[in-house]
């Protein structure tokens, strides 16, 4: 097995410091065991790594540099990351328990091609923009006036990034920071530290000025709120719970930091029933498509499959047969196609709303135990649970686990309403080959990305959802832009 990423303490001002708050174990999801240990930060070292990053940002070179200047320096740090390819998978294997195969392609592969993409997407994005004002304002008796705004940048970020796929999300918060000219203060989760100290050695190798990089662990939430508190932070990036980004508006409202949530998601995916004529393929792929990304932890899976009454016996009947067949083991196993999820926590809360949605009504058509051939590890079988009540906890709730739901629906119109019908909006799939009734239910849905027959996440398309699945967007150009101030700049002829 390839080393695992040999920094293990925190990285402020350019150095890597003893860590002042003691050894952090980080236990492995597949066997229960303390992997390895980091060194990790009291509050006292997250105020100094904001302190580093202000001084950056208001004293350093680094927002002042061109955006050419700083994409030179943000393609060294890719090159550097991927030098790091075999750590990087062997760490969010150990670490989150992600299957070799997804560990390889969305885990790593993903951000590996994000920290050159997210750089070529900003370098051609201009600085100034004309403002769109009509002819007859800008030109009077006594002056000619030139109506412009400029970019320029938040200033400090405060990234804070989940355990599901850690190096993945680093990459998106922090490449579009920096090259928006920010400077960034990383707090990733503390279950899932590796892939962020193997950034600060990349930062370093690529010679970032100090202070620009800076990358805490921590145990408990006491450094991440110091994040959303300080007075010294401009903008709080966080990815999680809905919960936990209430609480983080909540902490940033008095010093009006900007905020950038990606938070929970309960996405549908609605077949029409032409999709399904055929029979249930399709619908068995959307499941398979659930289970196989990451043991269904990802905040935009569609874990709610819709489809028309008439179809639903053959769709369960479906699911009911493969669930069995599902490959769950060791994630180091290639052949291995479900592995745990990433705590004990998580696999306890998985098995409480399944039973909570069972006991509202809902019936099991297959999972919903632990498997019985796996005597450690955080696991959990794939799940689908036939429901006929949208307000079943299983539809309302995210499980973020291996947990499928499937309801009926009678026509087009109830699909909209039961799929309206959630405290989150992240992402809707819509499955049929009627491009334009898709295109209208497209309008209808009220979700941040409505997918018809296929996805497309990269580092050009934005992300992000409504109501309580968060606050503006990642990626794409929008992605960018969140981490710059739009000045106003208007010119006269004197």
């Amino acid at each position: 097995m390839t080393d695992l990423v040999a920094a293990r303490s925190p990285f402020v001002d350019g150095r890597f410091l003893t860590g002042d708050a003691g050894a952090l174990g980080v236990v492995n999801p597949a066997t229960e065991e303390v992997g390895f240990e980091v060194e990790a930060s009291s509050v006292a070292q997250f105020d100094a790594a904001i302190d580093a990053a202000r001084r950056a940002f208001d004293e350093g070179p680094w927002p002042r540099l061109s955006m050419a200047e700083r994409a030179a320096a943000m393609y060294r740090l890719s090159d550097a990351l991927h030098a790091r390819n075999d750590v990087l998978v062997e760490s969010v294997i150990v670490e989150a328990g992600a299957t070799r195969t997804m560990a390889q392609m969305m885990q790593v592969g993903f951000g590996l091609n994000a920290s050159r993409e997210m750089v070529d997407l900003a370098l051609p994005l201009p600085e100034w923009e004309h403002n769109e004002v009509p002819f007859p304002h800008l030109i009077g008796a006594r002056a000619v006036k030139v109506s412009t705004r400029r970019w320029e940048p938040v200033g400090v970020v405060a990234a804070i990034t989940p355990s599901n796929f850690p190096f993945t999300t680093n990459v998106w918060k922090l490449t579009p920071a920096l090259m928006a000219g920010c400077t960034v203060v990383l707090r990733p989760s503390p279950q899932t530290p590796l892939e962020a100290l193997a950034y600060a050695e990349a930062a370093e190798e690529a010679g970032l000025p100090p202070g620009v990089v800076n990358v805490l662990i921590e145990g408990g939430p006491e450094g991440a709120a110091r994040l959303s508190t300080h007075p010294g932070v401009d903008l709080v990036s966080f990815t999680g719970s809905s919960g936990v980004g209430a609480a983080i508006g909540a902490q940033a409202a008095p010093s009006m930091k900007r905020l950038i949530l990606e938070l929970g998601g309960k996405s549908v995916q609605l077949y029409l029933d032409d999709a399904l004529e055929a029979g249930p393929a399709k619908a068995v792929g959307g499941a398979m498509a659930v289970f196989m990304a990451h043991a269904g932890q990802g905040c935009s899976l569609q874990t709610r499959m819709l489809v028309p009454h008439a179809r639903k016996a053959a769709v369960l009947d479906a699911l009911a047969a493969v669930g069995p067949t599902i490959t769950i083991g060791d994630p180091q196993d290639a052949a291995t196609v479900l592995g745990p999820v990433v705590s004990a926590g998580s696999r306890d809360r998985i098995e409480r709303l399944v039973a909570e949605g069972v006991a509202a009504g809902g019936r099991v058509v297959t999972g919903a135990k632990r498997p019985e051939h796996m005597e450690r590890g955080f696991y959990f079988e794939p799940t689908v649970v036939d429901i006929d009540d949208n307000a079943n906890p299983l539809a309302q709730q995210e499980i973020f686990g291996p947990v499928l739901t499937v309801q009926g629906y009678g026509d087009l119109d109830e699909a909209v309403a039961i799929t309206n019908d959630s405290q989150y909006d992240l992402s809707a799939g819509v499955y049929t080959a009627d491009l334009d009734t898709a295109s209208d239910l497209a309008t209808r849905i009220r979700t941040g990305t409505v997918q018809v027959n296929t996805g497309l996440a990269n580092s050009y398309t934005p992300m992000g959802g409504y109501k309580n699945s968060g606050v503006g967007r990642e990626r794409g150009v929008l992605g960018l832009r969140a981490f710059q101030q739009a000045k106003h700049v208007v010119f006269g002829n004197g």
